[in-house]
C-alpha cells in the first residue's frame, strides 16, 4: 500500500535568503524519480533546479511560480511503495481551503511540461510582474525581485563598512570618438574603452588589484573588469577576464555577448564572477558625471559619465573637445588619496591613446 512522504525544499546555500519559484517542472499525478528535478528557482547567486529526494507518485506541490520559499519548508507529497523505499518524514497534510479547478490543474500540468523555449525569460516575466497595475484605491508597494533585494542588501552593508573617498578627472575623448566612426563593423561598445584603459593602467598601479582582508592586502579578481549592467530596473555585474590583453573591438563584442546572455535569462550569465575592479557607464543616460559604491571586496570603481563638447584651453587659444568626466571611488583601507589620483591619471593616459 502506498505511504505519504513528503519533501522539504534543500539548503542550496542562500545563507538563510529566500528563494523565488521560477517553474514548476512537474506536476500532480506524475511518476517522479529520485534525483529528478520538480521546480527551478532563483537564489541570490543562480538559477537553480531542485531536485526530488523521493522516488514515487507526485500527490501535490505544495508552492506555486512566485512563491518565496526558506530551506526546510514543505514543498511536494508523493505517495510511495512501502517495499524498499527510503525512509522520509511522514507527510504534511496539504489541505487548501479552496481546491483549484480541473482547468487551472491541467494548465499547471501543461506549463510544467512545456519546453523553456515557449516559456517567457526571467527578464520577461519581471517585466509582466512589474507592469501590473494596483487595483486598490491606495497605491500599492513596489515589490523588489530577489536580485533587486540582494542588490540592496549588498549596498546598504558596503556603504555602512567600506570607508570610500573620491577622485575626479576628465579625459579628451576626440580618440575614442574617431575609432568609433571609423569601425567597419559595429562600433565598439563605450564600456569597452574603459574596460581596457582601467586593465592596463592596473598593471602600472597593481595595489588596485588588492582587497583588504583582516589588516592585510590579498590579490583579487587577477586583473579582470565588471561592468555595470541594468536590465529590467536589476543590477548585474559581467566579467570581462585579462581584457588588457585585448583589442577593444574584442572586449566590445565580449561585453555585448554576455549581455545578450542575460537578457536571454540564462543563469549561469547571472553568477557573479570575481574582477579586480568595475566600470560603471551612466553616459548614455546623459549623466555628465557620478559617484558610484564600490563592488567590494573590489578596492575601486570607475564611474563614467557622457562624452560631451567642452571648451579646452591650449597653448593660449580655446578649442571645443570631445570629454568625458570620469569619478574613481575607493576604499580607503587599500590605497589612499596620492596613489588614487595616480591610478586615475593612468585611466586618462589610457583613453587618451586611442
Amino acid at each position: 500500500m502506498p505511504l505519504d512522504a513528503s519533501m522539504r525544499m534543500p539548503d542550496l546555500a542562500t545563507t538563510g535568503s529566500p528563494m523565488r519559484v521560477v517553474r514548476l517542472l512537474a506536476a500532480a499525478g506524475d511518476e517522479v524519480a529520485r534525483g529528478q528535478p520538480i521546480l527551478e528557482v532563483e537564489t541570490d547567486k543562480a538559477t537553480m533546479e531542485v531536485e526530488s529526494t523521493v522516488a514515487g507518485r507526485l500527490v501535490a506541490i505544495a508552492v506555486e511560480v512566485d512563491d518565496e520559499v526558506l530551506a526546510g519548508q514543505l514543498i511536494a507529497t508523493f505517495a510511495v511503495e512501502s517495499a524498499g523505499a527510503a525512509w522520509v518524514a511522514p507527510a504534511a497534510k496539504l489541505a487548501p481551503s479552496h481546491p483549484a479547478p480541473a482547468e487551472d490543474r491541467t494548465a499547471r500540468a501543461s506549463a510544467a511540461a512545456s519546453p523553456a523555449s515557449d516559456r517567457p525569460s526571467f527578464f520577461a516575466r519581471n517585466r509582466a510582474r512589474r507592469s501590473v497595475q494596483p487595483t486598490s484605491s491606495k497605491r500599492a508597494s513596489l515589490a523588489l525581485s530577489l536580485a533587486g533585494r540582494v542588490v540592496a542588501r549588498r549596498m546598504q552593508e558596503i556603504k555602512r563598512t567600506v570607508p570610500h573617498f573620491y577622485v575626479q578627472a576628465s579625459a579628451n575623448a576626440g580618440g575614442m570618438v574617431r575609432r568609433r566612426d571609423a569601425a567597419e563593423g559595429p562600433r565598439p561598445a563605450w564600456d569597452a574603452f574603459f574596460v581596457v584603459a582601467a586593465a592596463r593602467a592596473l598593471r602600472e598601479h597593481p595595489r588596485f588589484a588588492h582587497r583588504y582582508d583582516q589588516e592585510k592586502l590579498v590579490p583579487h579578481g587577477g586583473g579582470a573588469i565588471g561592468v555595470a549592467v541594468d536590465l529590467d530596473d536589476d543590477l548585474y555585474t559581467i566579467t570581462v577576464d585579462d581584457p588588457a590583453a585585448k583589442e577593444v573591438e574584442r572586449v566590445s563584442a565580449e561585453i555585448r555577448e554576455q549581455v545578450d546572455q542575460l537578457r536571454s535569462g540564462d543563469p549561469k550569465a547571472r553568477q557573479p564572477r570575481p574582477a579586480s575592479m568595475t566600470v560603471s557607464n551612466l553616459g548614455g543616460s546623459g549623466v555628465e558625471s557620478f559617484a558610484a559604491i564600490v563592488n567590494a571586496p573590489e578596492a575601486s570603481i570607475l564611474a563614467v559619465g557622457s562624452v560631451l563638447p567642452a571648451a579646452v584651453v591650449e597653448s593660449g587659444g580655446i578649442f571645443v573637445q570631445d570629454r568625458v568626466r570620469l569619478t574613481l571611488s575607493v576604499d580607503h583601507r587599500v590605497a589612499g588619496g596620492k596613489a588614487a589620483a595616480a591610478f586615475l591619471h593612468a585611466i586618462v593616459r589610457g583613453l587618451e591613446s586611442f
